[in-house]
């Protein structure tokens, strides 16, 4: 018995299928010999003698096909075993109203399940187990439909699905909804292990007018006027014509900035850039708004705003400040950085140089260095042969008391490190060794202006820090001392935000035109590989490097090359301002990518927000300690502690997951116990769920998503006036249990009534032309 596949559920048997070659062989003799037959009567016209050959032959093939008894087998669904699923759509956008008739998707979807005789429901019921949910953001078995859902989770929906009815038979899945899906770019892989889906789509009649933000995102920036940077998404639809007022405000603040748009298409998009400076540091939650300028009737105003978090560290930032003798630049800068409140500049500043022990004068019995004379305290005073400091701005008596720290205890703990006109030989080689250290593996930043004993003039070159800086230092000659030359900025300076201090670049050109000519600089050769020259000094035909930047280990580098500095702020009063913007953003840029002790991180996950934090040691290794304790704030107000459990494959991380997913903004903090003379830590991270704004986002179906869905899984999108025909249609769809029905097609006596018609039309033909 062989078979031939033939249309979806029918196929044709052969039950004497070994006579087919013995029967074809027989239908090539008999064509032979009729050619044969009707070749020796030329006065038969060529087309009745082929049409009287042709009738006779195909009525020996319907015998020879009589013969083998084929057989109709079809395959049917078996009713009662196969299941279907019902999705329906029960979010908030389904009950927005048309503007024409005023009817909104969810009449249109009770108007579609309202029991009729002979209805789609029950001639579906009849062949399958109709299994009824709804879905919102997550799938619910025959749950009322009250459209009170802030989300049209499909992608989830399908999936929870797929699982439900793992091992049993799902035949297929008819969705009902209004073709906006809020995890639209999940739905792009939902195929694996579905049956086939047939979306129905329930859309207003015409297009609505609306205006949404359809996306917000926030990133700090290195700028002191604008700290932060929004970018935003504003969709309209049906609004040529109209001028729109964007703004972004602290969440129950003030306004912190306003943008207008005229929009010249119905459907178009705009992209506004806000720069703000929030009055709160730390995480702050900013609210992007977007109204017409005149009276507009929308769909909804649920979409004309979204929240977003802006993840700023708050500091503490400590800064060491390091100098070989008072000048002008440590006045200016601790001026400066005093009005960062995040910013703490401890510094240490050499006033006298030590003195070697064989030039020693001193009264009788007097040890200690002539500048403590008169002090009470004068066993604990320098020596002759130590350098004296005065600290400035430490944690406690202890700290830094003699001089630069010789532990990575005592240098660790600071941020950044500032060298100003200090000579290499001011440091041991263990010092130097450290502060590379200090680069490389802590990930700090070090800073090094160009005093008098600085650079290429301090002898730093072939030592440690000499390698980790990023300039090439030669050695100082009398002839190649110190000379002038005007700052400007190169390409690449004008694109770092934290280099400019003007919004743009024809300001920033006339602002370096502006700026004094500096008299004390280092004319450097050259800078080093994968060094970044921000800006440089010019002198006529010749330039030389002035501020350079390099990426060093896990740190960065930097150089000014300038000895007067301060003469840029001497020259008037705005040009004082400029510098002291200068060194707080340049400040800035060596704190941004320092690790912290403590840092804390959310990123979304399929079921909420999957919290990371982060836990440095006292040497800035990952520390094995546990000891953190997390907590969320909820849109209420109201606080969740959460047990974070230390990744399995990466020391000094620990996860967990928070699957709350109301609306509203959230923010964790985490909270790490004191390690050694470490105090305890805090670090605190923040997100925004928009899932109200989402879910009235896309007021237009997305029917690409919607097809590309039903081609990936074998269905098709379906129409309200085409569900009838649909159900109709079902019985030519594979489903996963059947029942087989065979039917002997030999049976039937039309067969033989088509052989018999072909013999006798044959014959007809030749009585016709007298042959018979």
């Amino acid at each position: 018995m062989t078979s031939i596949p033939s249309i979806a559920n029918l196929r044709i048997v052969w039950t004497e299928s070994g006579w087919a070659v013995p029967g074809i062989i027989v239908l090539a003799i008999i064509a032979v010999a009729l050619f044969f037959s009707y070749r020796g009567k030329p006065w038969i016209p060529l087309r009745i003698r082929f049409l009287a050959g042709g009738l006779k032959w195909l009525g020996f093939a319907l015998l020879l096909f009589f013969l083998l008894r084929p057989e109709i087998v079809r395959t049917h669904n078996r009713p009662g075993t196969n299941h279907w699923a019902l999705l329906l759509d029960n979010s908030r956008s389904m009950t927005l109203q048309d503007q024409d008739d005023g009817k909104s998707r969810a009449d249109r979807l009770n108007a579609l399940l309202e029991p009729a005789p002979e209805g789609w429901q029950e001639k579906l019921g009849k062949d399958f187990i109709l299994d009824r949910f709804s879905f919102d953001q997550r799938l619910h078995h025959r749950a009322p439909l009250d459209f009170t859902g802030n989300a049209s989770a499909l992608a989830r929906a399908l999936g929870e699905t797929r699982d439900r009815y793992q091992g049993r038979p799902l035949a297929g899945i008819l969705v009902v909804t209004d073709g906006s899906p809020t995890d639209a770019a999940a739905l792009a892989s939902m195929k694996e292990g579905l049956p086939p889906v047939f979306p129905l789509v329930i859309a207003p009649e015409k297009p609505l007018q609306d205006l949404s933000v359809a996306s917000a995102t926030a990133r700090a920036t290195l700028f002191e006027d604008a700290p932060l940077i929004v970018d935003a998404s504003v969709s309209a639809l049906g609004l040529a014509g109209e001028t729109v007022v964007a703004t972004v405000s602290e969440r129950g603040g003030k306004v912190l900035e306003e943008l207008r748009h005229e929009f010249t298409e119905d459907q178009a998009t705009w992209n506004p850039r806000f720069q703000v400076r929030p009055e709160a540091t730390g995480t702050t939650f900013l609210e992007v708004e977007v109204k017409p300028a005149g009276p507009l009737q929308e769909a909804t105003l649920e979409n004309n705003r979204r929240m977003v978090a802006a993840n700023r560290d708050s500091g503490p930032y400590r800064v060491l400040y390091v100098g070989g003798r008072p000048n002008f630049e440590h006045k200016f800068l601790q001026r400066a950085l005093d009005e960062d409140p995040d910013v703490s500049l401890t510094s240490v500043i050499r006033i006298a140089r030590r003195e070697p022990k064989f030039q020693m004068k001193s009264r009788e019995g007097e040890t200690s260095n002539p500048l403590y004379r008169g002090f009470e305290d004068q066993e604990n005073a320098e020596r002759f042969d130590e350098a004296v400091f005065i600290r400035l701005n430490t944690k406690d008596s202890d700290e830094l008391d003699r001089g630069f720290p010789k532990t990575s205890a005592g240098l660790f703990p600071f941020d950044t490190v500032i060298l100003d006109d200090l000579e290499a030989e001011f440091f041991t080689r263990d010092q130097q060794r450290l502060l590379q250290r200090y680069v490389s593996e802590r990930g700090g930043s070090v800073l090094m202006l160009g005093g008098m004993e600085s650079l290429d003039a301090g002898g730093y070159k072939d030592t440690a820090i000499g390698e980790m800086l990023p300039v090439y230092l030669d050695p100082a000659t009398p002839s190649d001392g110190p000379s002038s030359g005007k700052f400007s900025l190169t390409r690449e300076g004008m694109l770092e935000p934290w280099a400019r201090l003007r919004k743009t670049e024809a300001e920033e050109e006339r602002r370096l035109h502006g700026m004094p000519e500096f008299q004390n600089i280092h004319r450097l050769p050259s800078i080093r590989p994968g060094a970044m020259e921000i800006g440089k000094f010019e002198s006529g035909a010749t330039s030389s490097p002035a501020l350079v930047v390099r990426r060093y280990g896990r740190g960065h580098t930097a150089v000014i090359a300038a000895t007067d500095l301060w003469r840029w702020g001497l020259h008037d009063a705005d040009s004082h301002a400029d510098m002291d913007k200068t060194w707080r953003q340049l400040t800035r840029w060596l704190l941004s990518d320092v690790p912290r002790p403590l840092a804390v991180k959310a990123e979304s996950a399929t079921n909420g927000q999957r919290i990371t934090t982060r836990l440095l040691g006292e040497d800035f290794l990952p520390a094995e300690s546990g000891g953190i304790a997390l907590r969320v704030r909820r849109p209420d107000e109201t606080w969740t502690s959460l047990s974070p459990r230390p990744n399995a494959e990466t020391p000094g991380i620990l996860e967990s997951l928070h699957n709350d997913t109301s609306p509203g903004p959230y923010l964790a903090e985490a909270t790490s116990r004191a390690i050694g003379t470490r105090p305890a830590q805090t670090a605190s991270t923040g997100w925004v769920v928009n899932s109200l704004q989402d879910e009235y986002l896309a007021l237009k179906p997305d029917m690409d998503a919607m097809t590309r869905l039903a081609t990936a899984t074998g269905g098709r999108v379906l129409t309200r006036d085409g569900l009838d025909e649909f159900v109709k249609s079902l019985d030519e769809l594979p489903v996963p249990i059947t029942e087989t029905r065979s039917e002997p097609l030999w049976h039937s006596p039309w067969w033989l009534a088509a052989a018999l018609s072909c013999f006798i039309g044959e014959w007809a033909l030749r009585r016709w032309k007298k042959l018979a």
